[in-house]
């Protein structure tokens, strides 16, 4: 008669070699969705930085965070670049200045909505809501991202870089987009997803092979010699 030992000893290696293959899989799953994510905070970041170095400081300069600054030509030459500039990156909400007052109050300078818009920041607004990195960001003086992080708007991934004046070394403003949270997950899904499923795909392929073998075996019963 067949060794019955040795054929169970076997099937427990094949069903702990299977568990493993499917631990592997989860964590390649996460993995490849943290990678998609980083793929696409560093393209978002290069947006913003784009978007920034097309930004003139000097109009800046002449802003004070007021609203005084509505009756300002150079505001509402400032408020239209960063309305072209939200329509022109996929899914980009909101395009916005920021500046930082003598209190460290994060405050804005001016947003790409529309006079009238619900949504519209005016000159001067407090954000109250403001995280430890877009704070960082005006004092390392290094471009970051953050998010999903939710305020008064809604939820957001955020990307932020700073206007530093070349002479003086200081920070003049934040420039910052906002990105739907529920848009970029389905993005990090979307780039995720074939891979994932070619995976998951290839481990039920494979746990199917193995039930059907250890049926086939218990099914043929004992062999005799």
């Amino acid at each position: 008669m067949m060794n019955r030992p040795v054929a169970i000893k076997k099937g427990h290696i094949a069903a702990f070699l299977l568990v493993v293959l499917f631990i592997a899989g989860f964590f390649f799953s996460w993995w490849r969705i943290v990678l998609a994510d980083r793929q696409m905070r560093d393209q978002f970041l290069r947006e913003v930085l784009i978007a920034a170095q097309g930004i003139d400081l000097e109009k800046i300069k002449v802003l004070e965070g007021s609203e005084g600054d509505t009756h300002k030509p150079v505001y509402r030459l400032v408020k239209e670049q960063l309305s072209r500039t939200r329509n022109a990156v996929l899914d980009c909400r909101f395009v916005y200045l920021m500046g930082r007052n003598d209190r460290d109050e994060i405050f804005f300078y001016a947003d790409s909505e529309p006079q009238g818009s619900a949504d519209v920041s005016p000159p001067g607004q407090v954000y109250s809501e403001a995280t430890d990195i877009l704070k960082m960001v005006f004092t390392s003086r290094r471009p970051d991202t953050e998010g999903p992080v939710t305020d008064r708007w809604g939820k957001w991934v955020s990307g932020f870089v700073p206007l530093v004046d070349k002479h003086s070394g200081k920070v003049v403003a934040v420039i910052g987009m906002d990105i739907d949270a529920s848009d970029w997950g389905w993005e990090v899904i979307g780039r995720s997803a074939f891979t994932i499923g070619l995976m998951l795909v290839s481990l039920i392929i494979l746990a199917s092979v193995y039930f059907a073998s250890r049926r086939t075996k218990d099914d043929s019963g004992p062999v005799l010699q």
